[in-house]
């Protein structure tokens, strides 16, 4: 668990690190991606390289859509709001270490670093957060082939823990989601990982750069016949840009899949072994002259993931209804270390088992002469999390002060369908009922134990109209819904103010957020794909939304505050050369490609709320029209990629990419009544160079080639360096110009 920073910074004294605390298994998974990475250059059996004949009749591969399960594309698209999708060529072009750096390139996304690591970043997406870092109210859900990977602890999003080099594209449905589930507030974001495909394709990189970073990746992948596989492994270290902050990432990943003509199904698997060393935010004086500074020098993160996924579906019925079912398994087991700012430090291990599935149908049926697309379906899961906290006192064995189990059981039922009111005018309705059973148990005092349960149905409706030459206008209504996290559940009470990162019990119920959407838009797509242009204006209600507050300098506690809102505008253009746009920049993209994208966020409150501050003990008064931190008013971004050189099939061809964004000012967290100095905007812009020849492909790059220097978080908190420990700003610096080279060969 990691802790928003709103009250306590750790010293700069480093403890030493406890061999135990490396668990054997740490050892193993290197030795797996070893294995893994010489699969990828072994040649293929004989015979492989050829493709065999697939029957006429087969179902086509599985493809997970903005659905729950991976079925029914055509209603997907009905869902009349904004979506994106980005390929995976449009990920190797921009050199993407981690979700939130693709996800930036998306119209109205904003990036911080708040723990100052590179691969735990935090992400806003119309105003709702999605972070690694427990204490934020997380409103955005992520899906891995569609199983939901926000943690049940806290809905945080471990984005090192996803194999974001095997996937083949990243879908974004913005707005509630009703049909994926709960959470889903501002967006939903469904990872499609990749599959085995002919010709066979297998490739190795090897790339180094700034800071100590070197990375390995390969992966192959082939079907014959009715069988198809996939294997891909990552291994990443860096010594980063700050002082004792190296990190070690390990990614394993494969797939099998079957078509037999009557089912289509995969089977899958995702391992990550991590560890990651954090930085945190600097007090402003310390920023302003030493940005390399480590403040929380031997704060840790390290975990280990295993996720088993199982998606099937066939046709029934002559080809008229298709059934869709899912399976999956997942655990965690993670060890967080954070030196606080006076002793005893804190040690939280976590261990999570989840397991689930979900079965879909869906089809098309004639109604006035007119096809009437529906699906409907049942998923649930059960998450069983247990949380060990303990103070750690240098020279004496770690003492455990908390302990607490949750056995989460989740269900829910969901429906939806679309149907064309007219030649060009479709209506869509969705609904979705969930019901979720919170029990909290207290290992070290029975009497501290609670239950919590939570129902909801979430509905959308929405129009769209398709005119001529590739315009289309849809407007949606949707309402979304997050339940108390256990965290949130266990630390609500402003009389028992939780200890930093969290000391929990029973506290008083919290009521689930509640979200209403409305949201309108544009969007034209030239028959040849090589114009694409959209606008959304969109307009989000809060009810009850969840904030942690600080209640005194080392303690806070979770609450609902009323009303909130978030407003906003958005605009994209992507524009080609070629109509091979959707291929993005990886190899073979060809062309001349340029994109724009422009966001404007209002995320204010709407009541008045006293809310506990680290700036005064005696808090501060929000009142209505006041913004929410840490959102960016004003976003923008564009890039261009320029092919220097076009090579024929043999010869080599060179293509330069630029891209840059503007982010807006921000009030810091701590600040929520808007009463001191905002963040500054700032701009940045990344380049590359890639030179590809045959088989092989050279890439430069450099991230904030400009290297202008900025910060991407701010806060509040004490400064035990300081006479007296004032209260100051803390700032987290942005990453400064970064350099990295890699090489990268077919076979």
């Amino acid at each position: 668990m990691r802790n928003a920073e709103l009250g306590t910074r750790n010293s700069r004294t480093r403890p030493p690190v406890r061999s135990s605390s490396v668990p054997r298994s740490a050892f193993r998974l290197p030795r797996l991606l070893k294995g893994a990475l010489l699969l990828a250059l072994l040649p293929p059996p004989a015979g492989a390289q050829q493709p065999d004949s697939v029957p006429t009749d087969t179902l086509p591969p599985v493809v997970v859509t903005g659905v729950r399960l991976p079925t029914v594309r055509e209603l997907a698209r009905g869902l009349a709001g904004r979506t994106a999708t980005l390929s995976a060529a449009d990920l190797d072009a921009r050199g993407v270490r981690s979700l939130a750096d693709a996800l930036e390139q998306l119209p109205g996304v904003t990036v911080a670093d708040e723990l100052g690591a590179p691969s735990e970043l935090d992400v806003t997406l119309r105003g709702f957060q999605v972070s690694p870092t427990i204490g934020l109210p997380q409103g955005v859900t992520v899906y891995l082939d569609g199983v939901r990977v926000n943690e049940p602890d806290a809905h945080e999003v471990n984005f090192d823990l996803l194999p974001l080099e095997d996937v083949d594209h990243v879908e974004v449905t913005y707005g509630p989601s009703v049909l994926l589930g709960r959470n889903s507030l501002g967006a939903a974001v469904n990872l499609v990982t990749r599959r085995g495909a002919t010709p066979a394709d297998r490739e190795v990189e090897v790339s180094g750069g700034s800071f100590g970073r070197y990375e390995l990746k390969a992966h192959a992948g082939d079907r014959r016949g009715m069988w198809d596989y996939y294997v891909g492994a990552r291994y990443e270290h860096e010594d980063g840009w700050r002082a004792l902050t190296r990190s070690r990432i390990g990614t394993l990943f494969g797939k099998v899949g079957v078509n037999t003509g009557t089912w289509d199904a995969t089977l899958s698997y995702a391992a990550a072994d991590n560890r990651i060393y954090q930085a945190g935010s600097l007090p402003e004086s310390v920023y302003a002259v030493a940005p390399r500074v480590n403040f929380t020098s031997g704060d840790y993160f390290a975990p280990q993931a295993h996720l088993v996924t199982l998606n099937a579906h066939r046709l029934l019925g002559g080809s008229r209804v298709q059934v869709a079912v899912n399976a999956f398994g997942r655990t965690l087991t993670a060890d967080q270390f954070n030196k606080n700012a006076s002793p005893p430090d804190t040690r939280e291990r976590n261990r999570e088992r989840i397991g689930g599935g979900a079965v879909q149908l869906s089809g098309t049926l004639s109604l006035r002469a007119r096809p009437l697309r529906w699906l409907a379906g049942v998923d649930g899961a059960y998450q069983h999390t247990g949380v060990r906290l303990y103070a750690v006192r240098s020279g004496a064995p770690d003492s455990l002060t908390e302990s607490v189990l949750a056995n989460e059981v989740d269900l829910g039922a969901f429906v939806g369908a679309n149907w064309p009111l007219a030649p060009s005018l479709t209506a869509t309705i969705a609904g979705r009922y969930d019901y979720i059973r919170v029990p909290f148990e207290d290992l070290l005092d029975a009497g501290q134990s609670g239950l919590n349960i939570f129902r909801r149905f979430s509905p959308r409706v929405g129009l769209t109209w398709r005119g001529p030459s590739g315009h289309e206008l849809f407007g949606s209504v949707s309402r979304g819904f997050r339940a108390p996290a256990l965290v949130e559940i266990g630390c609500a009470d402003p009389a028992a103010a939780c200890p930093l990162p969290f000391a929990l019990g029973p506290d008083p119920a919290l009521r689930p957020v509640v979200a209403t959407t409305y949201e309108t838009g544009w969007r034209f797509r030239g028959r040849t794909g090589r114009v694409d242009l959209s606008a959304d204006v969109y307009w989000t209600d809060v009810r009850d939304d969840i904030f942690f507050v600080a209640a005194t300098l080392t303690a806070g506690y979770f609450q609902n505050i009323g009303a909130t809102r978030r407003a906003g505008l958005e605009l994209g253009a992507q524009w080609s050369s070629r109509p091979d746009r959707g291929r993005g920049g990886g190899r073979g993209g060809g062309g001349l490609r340029a994109y724009a994208n422009y966001g404007y966020t209002a995320a204010t409150f709407h009541s008045t709320v006293d809310l506990a501050t680290p700036r005064d003990p005696a808090g501060e008064v929000v009142v209505s029209g006041n913004a929410l931190p840490l959102v960016p008013d004003h976003r923008a971004n564009a890039g261009i990629a320029v092919p220097l050189v076009v090579g024929s099939a043999s010869g080599p061809s060179l293509r330069l990419g630029i891209d840059g964004r503007y982010v807006g000012r921000q009030w810091l967290r701590g600040d929520e009544a808007n009463t001191t100095r905002r963040l500054p905007d700032y701009a940045a812009a990344d380049a590359s160079l890639t030179l590809e020849w045959q088989r092989f492909e050279v890439r430069c790059s450099v991230r904030n080639v400009l290297d202008r220097r900025y910060p991407s978080f701010g806060t509040f908190a004490e400064n035990p360096l300081a006479p007296g420990t004032p209260v100051q700003r803390f700032l987290t610096p942005g990453f400064p110009r970064q350099l990295q080279v890699s090489v990268s060969a077919e076979f």
